[in-house]
């Protein structure tokens, strides 16, 4: 085992813990990820210490409780933030959050995440850990490193992701369904490959993630997302019959691409396809991962966006974040079917309307759909567009330019539907001429005002 070399960040802090320590009767180890990490040389974010006491003690329980506040009393830190019920504590040492818990093994209850935590011995800690390479303790007394699972460091060597008990596959994902996410999420970040009693336990374990809340599920779903290559991590979940019970409308892109482009792939591997060359940016993936499903619900000339919506809502994503994913959608499919060279100026500037603040997300995606298919000639020439009205200053209608105070007291208007009717024919002249003016506008709408009131009757 080479030479553990504790990142510059963080050697600061685990000295102050490691100089603690020795004044007290508590061992600390650097546990999970972080180990791990340390001996691939990848860069980690996550500090957790377990800590264990020297002594017979009834109150061990609250081991990692009570050396969190002697840490904060000797370097005069901010109190820590204390959950007696599971004997953890979090505590901020120079800007990072770290984790202190205790050793300790887990009850879980019939279709429950949620477990009953005893105190336990080192090695019962380790083995109630997911994988192999995540259960490795670094004691910090001696810089030694505990592989009580007595696979961790060889599966790092042989980059391989293995369930700490293989004898007991089926119940540790049965335990926590999410470590089936997690399994697929690792192996696409560290480049590991999941061993076979592993992999065929998170096929049939598979079914119990509907205990699992959708927060949870939503945060792997985001790691997995900004990944290089995501598109392996969602091949796998529906290889392993766990996509169908997250994303169930993405199984169903099985049909042939008939009227459109890929006429020799299915739905789901044009997905595929697009997903791993969209930029590494969260909104621009998973619109690629849904896309299809916006392309495939065409009605009357426009997009129906409801089943994303009803995806997206499901995984608790914020309403703002929901508004970006679908005007992506739209818009992109909007354009990719509608667009043409006897576009207008007028309809191009009533287009970027529409895309309001996602146009740059909007044009983006659009860069990487239109090299796969026949609409890369059509935004080629759809930029030059843009960068030339854009050059002119004619790309952007000024802001509103009458309200509807404005209106009802100069037509003696009240409001109604009738002011909404005039402002919006403001809209359009100034969508014809970006540089009309306040005073043209009124000019103009004094001498159609009775047409306009007559039409509207």
């Amino acid at each position: 085992m080479k030479n553990i070399i504790i990142p510059q960040k963080y050697r600061l802090i685990i000295n102050k813990i490691s100089d603690a320590a020795k004044e007290t009767n508590f061992d600390v180890y650097i546990v999970g990820g972080f180990v791990r990490d340390l001996l691939i040389g990848r860069e980690s974010e996550d500090l957790d210490i377990m800590v264990s006491s020297k002594l017979c003690d009834k109150n061990e329980r609250l081991s990692g409780i009570n050396f969190s506040k002697f840490l904060a009393n000797k370097y005069k830190l901010r109190n820590p933030i204390n959950f007696e019920k599971f004997g953890t504590s979090k505590l901020f040492i120079d800007g990072k959050e770290v984790e202190f818990i205790m050793p300790r093994r887990e009850y879980y209850f019939e279709n429950s995440r949620n477990p009953r935590t005893y105190l336990a011995s080192l090695k019962q800690d380790a083995l109630r850990r997911d994988f192999t390479i995540n259960a490795l303790f670094l004691r910090l007394s001696d810089m030694k490193i505990l592989d009580f699972t007595l696979n961790g460091i060889n599966d790092i060597k042989n980059k391989t992701i293995r369930v700490t008990d293989i004898k007991n596959c089926e119940i540790i994902f049965k335990q926590d369904p999410l470590r089936i996410l997690r399994a697929i999420r690792q192996s696409l970040q560290l480049n590991f490959t999941i061993e076979n009693k592993t992999y065929d336990a998170m096929k049939i374990s598979a079914m119990h993630i509907k205990i699992i809340s959708s927060e949870r599920i939503k945060n792997e779903i985001n790691k997995i997302l900004i990944e290089n290559t995501p598109s392996k991590a969602f091949r796998m979940m529906n290889e392993i019959n766990i996509l169908t019970k997250i994303f169930p409308e993405i199984t169903k892109l099985n049909t042939s691409l008939r009227q459109y482009e890929y006429r020799t792939k299915d739905l789901f591997t044009n997905t595929m396809i697009i997903l791993d060359k969209v930029t590494n940016n969260l909104i621009l993936r998973m619109s690629a991962l849904l896309f299809n499903i916006g392309k495939h619900s065409i009605i009357h000339k426009s997009v129906d966006t409801t089943k994303i919506e009803i995806i997206l809502k499901r995984l608790t994503y914020s309403k703002k974040f929901i508004q970006q994913i679908t005007s992506i959608i739209k818009n992109s499919i909007y354009f990719s079917i509608y667009y043409s060279s006897s576009w207008t100026d007028t309809d191009v500037r009533k287009f970027v309307e529409k895309c309001d603040n996602e146009l740059d997300l909007i044009m983006e995606f659009l860069k990487i759909y239109s090299n796969n298919n026949k609409t890369c000639i059509k935004f080629v020439e759809f930029k030059k567009r843009i960068k030339c009205l854009k050059s002119k200053n004619m790309l952007y209608v000024k802001s509103e330019l009458l309200t509807g105070i404005e209106i009802t007291n100069m037509f003696n208007i009240p409001p109604g539907k009738l002011i909404k009717k005039i402002k919006n024919k403001i809209k359009e002249m100034q969508f014809q001429n970006p540089d009309l003016t306040k005073a043209k506008a009124i000019k103009i709408i004094k001498k159609n005002i009775n047409t306009i009131i007559k039409n509207y009757r």
